[in-house]
């Protein structure tokens, strides 16, 4: 089973070099047809997949070779089914994700894609709060009961009593669970049998090939005038009029920011996959969400349930700013600017005010999740009765926020900046791009947000540190302006040496 996700996330995460051609100027000079092209691209795919992928598949074989007696025919015949279903997968699952990328961009957003979007957020959030309503607080409470002192939890009493008190508490949804997938005549046990068969083989291998025969269709990526027009006037287009009324307000008249914008409206094939994801919130937060609101639910004590409410707030910031970043580098890279780095030199238009713009940028793209959390305090507090005056260091935490998280996204931008690369599409994606700004934004983040879910974790343990939790949320609001502004500080000239790394070093490979 695992391998089957595994293959299917793969074929998934592969669709861009699949569906997406870095000069497709030349598809027409191409001497064979889209669909082979596409078959080499997908087979040039699958072959990394099975090189960088070879640990996995190998201990996978050696753990059934291992733990089963004899290794006869139907041994061989199963393993190999499942070899040839998961390569089957991650073709159909690539395909299949391309297709539906191309829908999402040639097709209008509207009120499907919004109830989509709201079903799986609802999912999410309600996952998050069954996970700590229904399976870690039931736990916790047990530990709770138990625990005495520091010194028991070397006692093996303490554990026998705790993992009895588990089983028992647990007991009947295991049971539940176990006779579900191995009672006779189970789906699963049905689903396994079926890798035992022969036809099993011809089938994948018919699947594979009538999959691989299907018509393909490439992303479009340039922009597309029937877009622009006015019967195509979806959630899109009326993000991009509201973008623009932001940074009017934000950022008056500033020219790069307009210039940035108009690019990101064309990328529409690059947005559509996560729009509201990228417009809103992500899943992720409305996972946390449900988790922190089921926390508050079953904690009695406000200025705890405010200290909650302003982790949740910090980790929202700090996840969408980071998924933000990760959707469309390309936009707030000075690389992306190959073509046009030379011009703003000769407007006088230094190349720090020229990367400057790209932070105004996100802080316009971010000002609407920002809004939008700043609507779900009001909510919670609406819901939770949290009517208190320490309520105003949510205001703390989404104000400094705001700020201080776009700017860790981006401060080492300019140390990752190349001009020899292939494609638009590359940028900000290669492994070294990726581990420099993430381990620099990791390294922040440890100062920002650690720091509080570690807090949280100590008082669920130690129940006298809740007696002092409206003092914990002054100083907690007082840390969070003092490492964002040592942060701001250290960005800002980490900045200032990122620019003259590219103006030195980089700067003049542009004409190679």
């Amino acid at each position: 089973m695992f391998l089957f996700l595994f293959s299917i996330v793969k074929g998934i995460e592969s669709y861009r070099r699949t569906h997406l051609l870095p000069f497709k100027e030349l598809i027409q000079l191409a001497p064979v047809s889209s669909r082979q092209l596409f078959q080499t691209l997908l087979f040039s795919e699958l072959i990394w997949l099975v090189f960088t992928s070879l640990s996995t598949y190998l201990i996978y074989f050696l753990f059934q070779y291992d733990i089963v007696q004899t290794h006869d025919l139907a041994f061989w015949l199963k393993h190999v089914n499942v070899m040839l279903t998961s390569i089957f997968l991650f073709i159909i699952s690539n395909k299949i994700f391309g297709a539906y990328i191309y829908n999402i961009v040639v097709k209008k957003i509207g009120a499907i894609r919004v109830l989509f979007f709201a079903s799986i957020a609802l999912l999410f959030f309600f996952f998050g709060r069954v996970l700590i309503l229904n399976i870690i607080f039931p736990f916790y409470h047990t530990f709770q009961q138990l625990f005495q002192s520091i010194s028991s939890l070397a006692e093996d009493s303490f554990w026998i009593t705790l993992s009895n008190k588990l089983i028992s508490l647990y007991q009947h949804d295991l049971q539940q669970m176990h006779h579900a997938l191995f009672s006779d005549g189970s789906v699963f046990l049905q689903f396994q049998a079926l890798f035992n068969s022969p036809i099993t083989l011809i089938v994948v291998i018919l699947g594979s090939a009538l999959v691989m025969r299907s018509p393909v269709r490439w992303i479009p990526t340039e922009k597309d005038q029937d877009q622009s027009s006015k019967h195509f006037r979806d959630l899109f287009y009326w993000y991009f009029q509201v973008l623009h009324k932001i940074q009017g307000l934000l950022f008056r008249q500033n020219v790069l920011i307009q210039k940035d914008i108009k690019l990101l409206k064309e990328k529409r094939w690059l947005l559509s996959k996560e729009f509201f994801n990228y417009m809103f919130m992500s899943y992720e937060a409305f996972f946390y969400i449900g988790v922190f609101t089921g926390l508050i639910s079953i904690i009695d004590h406000q200025a705890l349930q405010i200290q909650l409410l302003f982790t949740l707030n910090i980790m929202i910031l700090a996840n969408q700013s980071y998924e933000m970043r990760m959707l469309t580098p390309s936009i707030f890279a000075l690389s992306a600017e190959k073509k046009n780095i030379w011009l703003y030199e000769l407007s006088q238009i230094s190349l720090l005010q020229f990367f400057l713009s790209k932070i105004q940028l996100f802080y316009c793209l971010f000002s609407i999740p920002a809004l939008c959390l700043l609507f779900i305090n009001l909510s919670i507090m609406n819901v939770y009765q949290l009517f208190h005056v320490q309520m105003l260091i949510q205001l703390v935490a989404l104000g400094i926020g705001f700020f201080i998280f776009p700017l860790i996204q981006l401060y080492l931008f300019p140390f990752t900046t190349k001009f020899n690369f292939i494609h638009e599409h590359e940028i900000g994606t290669t492994n070294e791009e990726l581990e420099i700004i993430d381990k620099g934004q990791a390294f922040a983040r440890n100062f920002l947000v650690l720091p509080f879910m570690y807090y949280l974790i100590l008082t669920s343990f130690l129940p006298i540190l809740q007696q002092s939790s409206g003092l914990v949320n002054v100083l907690f609001a007082i840390y969070f302006v003092i490492v964002s502004v040592i942060c701001w500080i250290l960005c800002r000239k980490t900045i200032y040496k990122g620019i003259e790394y590219v103006e030195k070093n980089k700067i003049f490979s542009i004409g190679e």
